[in-house]
């Protein structure tokens, strides 16, 4: 029996040794000093200091998650939640969405956003994607128009290869993405239509100047712009009308 207590007491403490240290890679915060390398740690230091597998440390950051509140006003309780969502999707699967889901979808969740864009880095290359983020870029009442127009930007950077650390190499899911912006320019939107619709031209450069586009133009375009607005619109609709 004192084997057993002994063994387990030197269990319990390596756990909370490691987990002090996962928190470590959570709290995380650069320094603004340029002139001073750093290294970012991550869970995978954890992994190897403590010769646990993946799993442990998600485990783990959900445990980290849990002792810091959704609403949490402590600015460095929150950066732990947030920096510990954000691992999970990158240490994560599918399986974890649905647990990102109930912190996505409260909008009062400090790490609503990090489990969005957690979710968006577990489904990279699902053909699950574009239902997903259609889900998003729909719901006005849980997501801000702020939130669903840095979707709107992940999507076009991981389409974008001088962005290498969001760039994908995946045509099909690149296709997928290219015929959702096709989409989501013929349909009305709070988020920056102008956006959208550059967005649409540049992964489907036959779209530039096509009927379809000049249509989606028309139609979306804000009644009685005036000034820089109105010149922005000109501007794109004049492009739009252009011959290949």
């Amino acid at each position: 029996m004192v084997i057993v207590a002994a063994s387990l007491a030197t269990f319990a403490d390596s756990s909370d040794e490691r987990l002090r240290a996962l928190r470590k890679v959570c709290s995380f915060i650069p320094s603004d000093d340029l002139t001073e390398e750093e290294v970012e740690p991550t869970p995978d230091d954890v992994i190897r200091k403590y010769h646990v597998t993946t799993n442990d440390v998600l485990q783990d950051l959900k445990v980290i998650v849990g002792q810091n509140e959704a609403t949490a006003t402590n600015f460095y309780a929150q950066v732990r939640r947030i920096g510990a969502v954000a691992w999970i999707g990158q240490y994560g699967g599918t399986n974890d969405l649905e647990y990102l889901n109930t912190i996505m979808t409260n909008s009062a969740d400090c790490a609503q956003e990090s489990a969005l864009f957690a979710s968006l880095a577990i489904l990279e290359h699902s053909p699950q994607l574009i239902p997903f983020v259609r889900g998003v870029v729909t719901n006005t009442c849980v997501y801000s128009s702020e939130l669903r127009g840095a979707t709107y930007v992940h999507l076009l950077d991981i389409c974008t290869e001088r962005y290498t650390d969001m760039y994908i190499n995946d045509p099909a899911q690149q296709a997928r993405i290219a015929a959702f912006f096709l989409e989501r320019a013929a349909v009305p939107t709070d988020v920056d239509y102008l956006f959208i619709d550059r967005c649409a031209c540049t992964l489907n450069p036959t779209y530039r100047h096509s009927q379809q586009r000049r249509d989606n133009l028309a139609a979306l375009r804000p009644p009685n712009l005036t000034g820089k607005p109105a010149e922005l619109y000109d501007a794109r609709q004049a492009d739009a009308a252009k011959e290949d």
